[in-house]
């Protein structure tokens, strides 16, 4: 069995050193530009892009937590593919490994510039420790010695490339789950510098952010900007302010952080690696994840690629249910 303190405090140091890259990558507009590519469209038709930083993070996670839990399986996945091209067009598998001069010469196959190059190098290599003394409140829950990771090393990417003021919706997303439940999940906001996570396993549920006083008056509802226009109608009928802020990562923290009441979606739209994380959070404050469809039903991790199905997040199990009758 694993002890959750050191496991927690591996994904604090890991998810803050992910914030430094993708700050690194960021603070570079040319540098940006330069290490964006596309990707296959999303089902809604939208384009859809990843950046060198979501890969070099996701990389680096998962060489991170196998060299720190040799004896322990600890499967990793996450929403990109390990590749990248180079300038001249060829897929660069990014395979990190202890060997700084390795890292460099596969960056080097990407970008032609060793300074940068350097930096890059240095920060997937920098150890960063995260001081956290709530950690100390998991010490001697012992986790499975086999784990399930999913990570969205930048959620919020088209936020990451447009930069300004929707860098606040840029979500760091890591969620480990066992037998299908969420059960340790950090989440890191790198251009606001705030990090918050939960575990909840066998009993024990301890997280880093405390439980916001639900306040029935207060009813917002977070919403994708594919929702339908008679859901949103509906909900504002009823009483309900509706938001659509960017990034499912960040309309689950607003869940957390208490900035909303609750999270809903209709249509297929975001996938594991989106939720799993801020899933456990949520469950370790006393909240859920349901589908709307089986509203008794919570979301169930798995390594599928498939989009998940509608569901409704919440803290307040009354008030959603409230929420998906005034829907029907």
């Amino acid at each position: 069995m694993m002890d959750a303190k050191v496991f927690v405090q591996c994904l604090l140091n890991l998810s803050e050193q992910a914030s430094n890259l993708a700050c690194l990558v960021r603070d570079d507009e040319q540098l940006n530009e330069r290490l964006t590519a596309s990707k296959s469209k999303r089902m809604n038709g939208e384009a859809d892009f990843k950046t060198l930083a979501d890969v070099l993070i996701q990389c680096t996670f998962s060489h991170g937590l196998k060299s720190k839990f040799p004896n322990h399986q600890i499967n990793v996945r996450g929403e990109e593919d390990g590749k990248f091209p180079s300038e001249d067009g060829k897929q660069v598998i990014l395979e990190i490994t202890d060997d700084v001069q390795n890292t460099r010469n596969l960056l080097g196959k990407v970008l032609n510039d060793k300074s940068i190059v350097e930096k890059l190098s240095g920060a997937v290599h920098k150890h960063i420790e995260v001081h956290d003394d709530l950690v100390n409140k998991v010490a001697g829950v012992h986790l499975p010695d086999v784990l399930n990771v999913w990570i969205d090393p930048i959620d919020s990417t088209k936020s990451f490339i447009k930069g300004g003021e929707s860098l606040e919706s840029v979500t760091v997303l890591v969620g480990v789950h066992h037998e299908g439940v969420p059960i340790v999940g950090v989440m890191t906001y790198p251009f606001s510098k705030q990090q918050i996570w939960g575990v909840c396993f066998e009993g024990s549920c301890v997280t880093s952010v405390p439980k916001p006083v639900v306040n029935s008056m207060i009813k917002t509802v977070f919403v994708s900007n594919l929702e339908t226009e008679q859901n949103r109608d509906k909900l504002r009928s009823q009483g309900y302010q509706v938001e659509t802020p960017t990034g499912a990562g960040f309309k689950l923290g607003g869940i957390i952080l208490g900035t909303a009441s609750f999270y809903y979606v209709s249509k297929k739209s975001t996938y594991q690696w989106d939720t799993c994380g801020p899933h456990a959070i949520i469950r370790a404050m006393g909240g859920e994840v349901v589908h709307i469809s089986t509203p008794d039903t919570a979301i169930f991790y798995n390594d599928s690629m498939e989009p998940n199905e509608g569901f409704v997040a919440y803290l307040d199990r009354q008030g959603a249910e409230k929420l998906l009758e005034s829907l029907k």
